[in-house]
């Protein structure tokens, strides 16, 4: 550890993602949207592997799931927008006639919660806004957040900008981030690893974590 005013700072990434101090965030693995990614048969099993190993060592597990504003309601002009360009609609009343099949929003069976997991419903791509994430993190003593899922340039990127501006330690996982749009995941992996995100592979954080 490095040490100034009084702060313990990891030299190295056994000490940025050890277990005493590390949660596993796995973003929108849901049937709606994870196997969507042109590189979810890649991700999948990697994901199973180190999940079923963060438990095993204490880490804390926190699964995302996208839960839309009713776009009458509550939802901001910028995002009606957006949804309109998603679904090419031309009027906005277009969105009314969307149909939600529940099954889209559950986690997939591969990657189950377990129930000491925390799963919670956020509306941005980023956990921190609107959401108790920030809150249950400090809760239990996090410092650092691996960050795995979809999209990548989407909730990965946006989530991992708003942790390191709260004082997060961040790990790109970036063989367990994914997006249906290979050229914007490459790009996006390649903005984080430019802007000093610390970058690992599955592979890196086991042999870490089966130290312990």
């Amino acid at each position: 550890m490095f040490e100034i005013g009084g702060k313990k700072i990891p030299s190295s990434l056994t000490e940025v993602v050890d277990p005493q101090r590390a949660a596993l965030l796995i973003w929108d693995m849901e049937y709606a949207i994870g196997p969507n990614a042109f590189n979810y048969k890649e991700m999948l099993p990697q994901l199973q592997e180190l999940s079923a190993l963060a438990r095993r060592v204490g880490v804390p597990l926190f699964y995302s799931v996208q839960t839309g504003f009713d776009v009458v309601k509550e939802e901001a002009g910028v995002w009606v927008r957006i949804r309109m360009k998603r679904a090419k609609a031309t009027d906005p009343n277009q969105l009314l006639h969307e149909k939600e099949n529940p099954h889209d929003r559950e986690i997939i069976a591969e990657l189950k919660p377990q129930p000491q997991d925390v799963v919670f419903q956020k509306r941005r791509p980023d956990a921190f806004v609107g959401t108790d994430f920030d809150l249950v993190l400090r809760s239990k003593g996090v410092k650092t957040i691996l960050i795995s899922g979809v999209a990548t340039e989407g909730g990965v990127e946006g989530t991992a900008r708003s942790a390191r501006n709260l004082g997060y330690d961040v790990v790109i996982l970036k063989d367990c981030v994914g997006s249906r749009n290979r050229e914007l995941h490459d790009m996006a992996l390649k903005l984080m690893e430019q802007t000093f995100f610390d970058i690992a592979t599955a592979a890196d954080i086991t042999t870490i974590w089966d130290k312990k």
